[in-house]
């Protein structure tokens, strides 16, 4: 079994919310999504969805796109909520609305074939240049949350570490550390998984790679030229 993760898939028709505006690496981006994906992922690997998975607005409009995803390969698709993700609704309600493959998180852990994964949306930080103190009660509560899913993970006996899966980067713009880093640090993550950054100079400065055991990926999808990225595998 592998691991895959990609995020900011920002799905949409050609008629609303094109992609296209943003240059060419958005042209077309969703089927470049679809044939990559099929391209790598077999049908018992888990694939780990960072949030701004679609622009639609409330879960009706969403579910086409969401079960679209469902019907690519892998096992399991799990999902955290984006800041774009309008149509994340009541979480229970949620869970029940989806198709059985598709695993949305919300400050929570899972467990399949051993591989413990817990996902939450986090937030911009206090020491990022785009945070406003309107962000303070969001940051907090993430910090929060992010505490719980990893002590939610640690309830299931991660034997393999865990496998974090949030929509910010628990780095700044600049690539600085957060508070979010040092909350990682206090438990045994494997792997963090994170989108959101769709700029070069984001890209350029953030860290990536094995940092004191944990292994940092960037996924945003156009960031990987729109094909999953190959997280870990047994």
């Amino acid at each position: 079994m592998k691991i895959w993760g990609i995020a900011d898939t920002h799905l949409a028709d050609d008629k609303a919310n094109s992609m296209g505006y943003w240059g060419p690496v958005w042209l077309k981006h969703r089927e470049q999504i679809v044939e990559n994906w099929r391209s790598v992922v077999d049908r018992d690997d888990l694939v780990l969805i960072g949030g701004d998975i679609t622009w639609s607005t409330c879960l009706k409009h969403a579910m086409p796109d969401i079960e679209m995803i469902s019907r690519l390969p892998g096992k399991f698709k799990i999902m955290v909520k984006g800041n774009h993700d309008m149509w994340w609704s009541e979480y229970e309600e949620l869970c029940r609305a989806v198709p059985e493959s598709i695993k949305p998180l919300s400050g929570n852990a899972i467990k399949i074939d051993d591989q413990v994964i817990c996902g939450t949306m986090g937030w911009v930080a206090p020491n990022d240049p785009f945070f406003e103190s309107l962000d303070m009660p969001a940051f907090k509560r993430e910090s929060i949350l992010l505490r719980q899913t990893l002590d939610s993970a640690m309830a299931l006996n991660p034997t393999n570490g865990i496998h974090l899966l949030t929509h910010y980067p628990p780095f700044t713009s600049k690539g600085l550390n957060t508070d979010f880093i040092d909350i990682i640090a206090d438990y045994d993550v494997a792997t963090c998984t994170f989108g959101h950054f769709h700029i070069q100079a984001e890209w350029d400065c953030i860290p990536q790679g094995n940092i004191n055991g944990t292994e940092y990926r960037l996924t945003s999808t156009d960031y990987l030229e729109h094909k999953p990225y190959l997280i870990w595998e047994s």
